[in-house]
């Protein structure tokens, strides 16, 4: 019984602690500001605490706060209820004076404890005002978007540096106006260049930067890791990218979608980045003679899993370079192995991490040796050499040497070994020899000829009945697939509602991203089996005039395009509410059963 109570009474203490040491205090706010610009300082804690203390805000005008709300979120996983709740403390502050201020640590107490927060640098630029509404039209266009609002640019982290060596290339888009999301990218070809990509967020996120004394929302687009494979001045083309800017427009009208943008409307916008020149030196001159191209910072290890076995016992040797720099680019050192010694090709794998700070890792060199005789053999030590990136000087490492003692197997044969004579001499003897061949053999009479005899009538006959069937083949297909784009045509309602059944049950679980998607993808599906075009031909213009042809309504395809234009920029709009979802399942429900009953009139 007490041991049972002690039980119960550990395992209380040990889950008090584990939720005691996952209890945070998380402060948040905006890295870069404007002076006179509003915005939210919140402290986020993941258990419901007390007395509550900011820090000093001297530096800033506290306008409102603080402001405390809550909310709980509840899970079923595997019949396992959870439940979590956020506590969130706002205020609202105004920058007063421009530079760099520190806001310290917030602390509460949750239980006998106390905890504290991050905490936070915030820069303030001058205001700058007039930028929005200047002349400057640099890159501009039709929308009236100024190069000094949006674009992109292509960082590298040196541009000039050794053939071989590693810089990161990082591609940001700067902007100070609203994107609804992106369209077409193009990326640089990166000629000349061997690249490795660094993983990065699926979604973009902007983060507010002071850029030249000007704030702006930067978002990282793509990182990449190349090394310049020669010497000479290399160029990377330019990055080209199509925004989707959100511009506030007066008389927008009325309607849904004009409610659902909140009076924007939507700009596509094209930019590029400029085009960047990289200095690529050659490696020196006085590289020893098995350097095989490594460039970085690099160790050598060498080992066997066992010295003594005996004959036609397996061995593994192992070669591990690890280290920083162009390890996929690496060969493996050689290997001189006994001539006793039966080797198989090595098995490489490449264990590496890309990051912001380059390549790191290792590569295993794997060898299966198997000796076939038995006495005392030796592996050399081998050399591994490479160019140091620190010292910019050529680097030899040296492996440790291996004696293996192989003793005389069971099943090793008692016939004498030539020591004059080694593997490669019998593989080569091996090759002259020619075994007489024993099984039967087919030989042809003199004097007979293929043409004009049995064999050669019956060969005409087959290929032409072959002929014959593969015609009848091709049009039972053709048919058949004629047959199978009738059939879409005329489920292509019924297939369209299951896909808005569907879209209705992500609704009534206000799950937005997974809603519009299925919404979004009833709509193409419908058009694709109801005007028989491939899914990945369809396109808005396409669609355009192929609902033309079929006497549709301008009215109808216009609001058949909005519906979609309304799914594909809804995960870059503000969360709305399930009335404004319920509006975009009745409007694309609506438009679905339009065209349905206007192609079934014609």
């Amino acid at each position: 019984m007490k041991r049972t109570l002690f039980s119960i009474l550990l395992l209380f203490t040990v889950i008090t602690l584990s939720f005691a040491d996952g209890i945070k205090l998380v402060a948040k706010a905006k890295r870069a500001v404007t002076k006179g610009e509003q915005f939210r300082l919140t402290y986020e804690l993941n258990s419901k605490g007390s007395g509550f203390k900011v820090p000093n805000l001297k530096d800033f005008d506290v306008l409102m706060g603080p402001s405390t709300s809550s909310s709980s979120n509840i899970q079923v996983i595997n019949g396992q209820m959870t439940k979590s709740s956020i506590y969130t403390y706002t205020y609202i502050l105004q920058a007063k004076k421009e530079g760099k201020f520190n806001i310290g640590s917030a602390s509460i107490k949750v239980g006998d404890k106390t905890y504290t927060s991050n905490a936070l640098t915030i820069e303030v630029v001058k205001s700058n005002n007039s930028n929005a509404n200047s002349g400057n039209k640099s890159n501009s266009n039709s929308s009236g978007v100024s190069g000094k609002d949006l674009y992109v640019r292509l960082h590298v982290s040196r541009s000039n540096l050794y053939k071989g060596e590693y810089l990161i290339a990082t591609i940001k888009v700067y902007t100070k106006l609203n994107l609804a999301g992106f369209n077409d990218m193009t990326f640089p070809s990166y000629d000349g260049f061997w690249t490795e990509d660094i993983p990065n967020p699926s979604q973009i996120q902007l983060v507010r930067e002071n850029v030249n004394g000007e704030v702006y929302n930067v978002g990282v687009i793509s990182q990449t890791i190349l090394y310049p494979q020669k010497s000479g001045e290399l160029y990377i083309n330019p990055y080209k990218l199509e925004c989707i800017v959100q511009k506030r427009v007066q008389n927008a009208g009325r309607g849904f979608f004009n409610n659902f943008f909140g009076g924007y409307k939507n700009y596509s916008v094209k930019v590029e980045s400029p085009k960047v020149k990289i200095n690529v030196k050659a490696l020196p001159g006085n590289a020893p003679g098995n350097f095989a191209g490594a460039v970085g910072s690099y160790k050598l290890e060498t080992s066997i899993d066992k010295s003594e076995v005996k004959t036609n016992d397996p061995i593994n040797y192992k070669i591990k370079i690890k280290g920083s720099g162009n390890l996929k680019l690496i060969d493996p050192p050689e290997v001189k192995f006994p001539a006793d010694f039966e080797v198989y090709d090595p098995n490489i794998a490449d264990n590496i991490n890309n990051n912001a700070a380059g390549s790191s890792g290792s590569k295993n060199i794997d060898y299966l040796i198997i000796p076939r005789h038995a006495g005392s053999f030796k592996i050399n030590p081998i050399s591994f050499t490479y160019f140091d990136v620190n010292s910019k000087t050529y680097k030899t490492l040296t492996s440790e040497g291996f004696n293996i003692k192989v003793a005389k197997g069971d099943d090793e044969d008692n016939a004498t070994v030539v020591s004059n004579f080694s593997k490669e001499n019998v593989k080569y003897i091996g090759k002259d020899i020619r075994f007489i061949k024993t099984n039967n053999i087919n030989l042809n009479k003199k004097g007979e000829y293929i043409f004009g005899s049995l064999k050669f009538t019956l060969a005409y006959i087959i290929s032409l009945l072959l002929f014959i069937l593969i015609v009848i083949w091709k049009r039972k297909q053709i048919k058949q697939r004629a047959n199978l784009a009738l059939i879409k045509n005329k489920k292509a309602n019924s297939t369209a509602r299951k896909r808005l059944k569907l879209a209705s049950k992500y609704q009534k679980e206000n799950n937005k991203e997974l809603f519009y998607d299925e919404i979004a993808k009833a709509l193409w599906g419908y058009l694709s089996d109801k005007l028989s075009i491939p899914l990945a031909e369809l396109t808005k213009d396409n669609v355009s005039v192929a609902l033309q042809n079929k006497n549709i309504d301008e009215n109808m395809i216009n609001t058949f395009l909005d519906v979609l234009n309304v799914c594909e920029y809804a995960r870059y709009a503000p969360a709305e509410g399930n009335s404004q979802m319920e509006n975009v399942y009745n409007d694309a429900v609506k438009i679905i059963s339009d065209i349905e009953q206007k192609i079934n009139k014609q």
